[in-house]
């Protein structure tokens, strides 16, 4: 028996071990790229939501102090414009 007829098994089983643990890392890769897809799936369904929602309150926000809504409320309310002698500032003591 030669020296390669001798060290065929050892290097085989390495080869072997190295394909195995080679397999193992590259499934396990995989799953955590499919796992930073799912967040990232799920963090960009947040984002538009949130997006959505600010666009809503934005609308909302400009229609409760739209000059029109604040005239017909002081009206009903009894408000009139005030007079000079009316407004204070806060640092006058």
């Amino acid at each position: 028996m030669s020296l390669i007829d001798r060290n065929w098994l050892p290097m085989f089983l390495a080869a072997l071990g190295v394909a195995l643990g080679l397999g193992l890392a590259s499934v396990w890769l995989n799953i955590e790229r499919m796992d930073l897809a799912y967040d990232l799936r799920n963090l960009e369904k947040e984002r538009d939501r949130k997006s959505a929602l600010l666009v809503k309150l934005e609308v909302e926000r400009d229609n409760l102090a739209s000059p029109h809504r604040l005239r017909k409320l002081a009206e009903k309310y009894g408000l009139t414009v005030a007079t000079p002698g009316q407004i204070r500032s806060g640092d006058e003591e």
